[in-house]
């Protein structure tokens, strides 16, 4: 495999070259007037494939004094972006020069961008989604123009410019041309031609300048006529519904006054121009959100709508025929696999559209959500003013709990599906990279990780200032919290997916191999072992002496938490993948063929209620409220009885 970290370059690289002993290009994935995009692999990860982009940029400039500036100013764009955090940013993790050709390495972004969707497509792009995605780029902007101590402005935004996520997220890439702004600072025209704003043709850049580009962003997807094409601020000549009738006068409006000629003319803010687009679909909301109305209130069994296109908020319904009712259901725009917390009057809940979600606890209506590159089923920690959870996109986030403003996120090579438990000012959480993290909850840095050998999608459990996880290698780990001293591994018979339960000075959990294990913490020795029927994916629950745990052979078994005896057992029918949770003297689970039941801890079965999809996640009770969510993309609240 070449390694050309020393020697002099090519304009494009041939695939398998190595640059710093590190990154090992696979493709071009794209390129720009000054530069070529690579898809590459990060071989510092020996265990699992971590694919990153690395953007070169080589100086052609005819003197040494012009390299070095050309060179200067690409090192201030690594600088500027590496300061950045926000879902819909790429994350820089490295950048170096050889000889002429300096490289930013960042994280490789999936999709396609605008461009060549609009491309492809045929028919319109319907303004609903024109709205959520002019949302999404509203919030980054709004990120980047409130950066202290100055704003950025991106200047060169357009439809290649923007990635849509499978899930339906939006990213800004290229960064190339972005600087930290200077109020009436003049320089050289940079942008693109008939995106750039008038001002920016005079060397002046300001915010006001992205969202002219932005309305021009959207003239295009929503008329198919390319600005590029047109003569230089014309396009307010032709209104868009003049081309394109099927868009509401309201949108029209609000892409003309983003096109208007003088700044001063135009929304003030980036922050006012989502006002003015939420207004058009939402006119009666109350709602505070980071992008579209996110979730409905409805009555049970109601038609699910696509991502992305939710109708207005229903009045919540109760369900009939059952021994409880449904107060509300809440939907999302894809399956919810994690469990729900409830904290205070709000319940945080992730969606597999993507999307964390902050729900209130009496009616289900959205206060609001946070968008991240993937699904996510970890269940969100809230402390101290912070909601901390991990996602598919391999990333652990922190957001606020009342704004859902990013605190921080610390990214991990593979999807993140455990759940981080926080202690002691500590956040430790698994990720599918096989690798323990433990992070500082205040700035999200890392403090130590510790490997092992497969993914892990157990969530670590604190006790006794230690750290037990189980692992998809079959083992269970014990590290310490402080400084990440390996304690002892015990390995069992199969990959451990479920979660630790405390039980004493020791633990229980589950396996693969169809058993629940009691565990000693001391030094990990099996106490006792019960076998069931299936694999053990659930966390086992420890209530009143009983360790009550469900199985993929459809049966929830209670078994005494000293000797390991089956004290009792149900038939409830399909697999049981999600933990039982308890409310006083009732429990509750939920199984794959979408039964929802409640049990007394003695055996007996109270009532169960058949919602419209499979349940896998974990109960949330809380305040006399269950809440649970289900693959038909709908998170359920019932008041409990008991």
């Amino acid at each position: 495999m070449p390694d050309h970290s020393r020697s002099s370059q090519a304009s494009t690289l041939a695939p398998g070259t190595v640059l710093m002993n590190r990154y090992e290009l696979l493709r071009v994935a794209g390129r720009g007037g000054m530069s070529t995009v690579y898809l590459a692999r990060d071989t510092h990860f020996r265990q699992v494939e971590r694919l990153c982009a690395v953007k070169a940029m080589m100086s052609h400039a005819p003197d040494e004094a012009s390299r070095t500036l050309q060179r200067n100013a690409f090192e201030r764009e690594a600088a500027m972006l590496a300061t950045l955090r926000h879902p819909g940013i790429p994350q820089v993790f490295d950048f170096f020069t050889l000889d002429d050709i300096s490289y930013l390495v960042l994280e490789f972004i999936e999709g396609e961008d605008l461009e060549r969707l609009i491309g492809r497509s045929t028919g319109p792009i319907p303004e609903s989604t024109l709205i959520d995605w002019a949302l999404q780029i509203l919030e980054v902007l709004a990120y980047l123009h409130s950066h202290e101590p100055e704003p950025i402005v991106f200047r060169d935004l357009k439809p290649s410019n923007v990635m849509l996520r499978p899930n339906g997220s939006i990213c800004l890439i290229d960064f190339g041309i972005a600087r930290v702004f200077q109020p009436l600072q003049r320089g050289t025209m940079i942008g693109t031609e008939g995106y750039a704003p008038p001002e920016q043709y005079r060397g002046i850049a300001e915010p006001r300048g992205d969202l002219y580009a932005l309305g021009a962003t959207l003239y295009h997807l929503s008329t198919r006529i390319d600005p590029r094409l047109e003569p230089p601020f014309s396009l307010t000549e032709r209104p868009p519904r003049t081309v394109n009738p099927s868009l509401s006068e309201g949108f029209e409006a609000i892409v003309l006054r983003a096109l208007a000629y003088n700044p001063s003319d135009r929304f003030p803010s980036a922050v006012a121009m989502a006002e003015a687009l939420r207004a058009l679909r939402e006119p009666a909301s109350k709602i505070t959100s980071r992008g579209p109305r996110a979730s409905l209130v409805e009555p049970p069994g109601a038609p699910a709508s696509p991502a992305g296109h939710l109708p207005d908020t229903l009045k919540p319904a109760k369900a009939t025929g059952t021994e409880t009712q449904v107060a509300w259901a809440a939907r999302t725009g894809d399956e919810v696999r994690g469990t729900a917390t409830i904290a205070g009057d709000i319940v945080y809940v992730g969606s597999y559209d993507g999307y964390l979600y902050a729900l209130e606890l009496e009616n289900g209506r959205p206060v609001w959500r946070f968008p991240t590159g993937r699904g996510v089923v970890s269940r969100p920690a809230v402390i101290d003013g912070l909601v901390i959870f991990g996602s598919e996109d391999g990333a652990v986030y922190a957001v606020d709990q009342k704004t859902s403003t990013l605190r921080w996120r610390y990214l991990t090579a593979l999807p993140v599906r455990s759940s981080p438990a926080v202690v002691g000012g500590l956040v430790v959480i698994g990720s599918d990279d096989g690798f323990c993290y433990t992070l500082d909850r205040d700035s999200g840095q890392l403090v130590w990780r510790r490997h092992t050998r497969a993914p892990i999608r157990s969530s670590p459990l604190v006790m006794a200032n230690r750290i037990l996880v189980g692992s998809d290698d079959g083992g269970v780990y014990c590290w310490s919290l402080n400084d990440g001293q390996a304690r002892w591994r015990r390995e069992l018979g199969g990959p451990v997916l479920s979660s630790p339960a405390p039980l004493d000075s020791s633990i229980v959990i589950g396996c693969l191999d169809g058993k629940l294990y009691r565990l000693s913490l001391e030094g990990g020795e099996i106490l006792w072992s019960m076998a069931t029927g299936g694999p053990v994916v659930a966390t086992p629950l420890v209530a009143s002496g009983l360790v009550v745990v469900g199985s993929a052979d459809g049966s929830l078994y209670a078994v005494d938490e000293e000797r390991g005896s089956v004290i009792w057992s149900q038939r409830l029918g399909a697999q049981i993948t999600g933990g039982a949770a308890v409310w006083e003297s009732l429990g509750f689970v939920g199984t794959v063929d979408g039964r929802l039941v409640a049990f007394s801890l003695d055996g007996d079965i109270r009532w169960s209620i058949t919602l419209d999809a499979p349940i896998v996640a974990t109960p949330a009770v809380a305040r006399r409220w269950l809440v649970v969510g289900a693959l038909d993309g709908r998170i359920y609240a019932l008041r409990i009885e008991v």
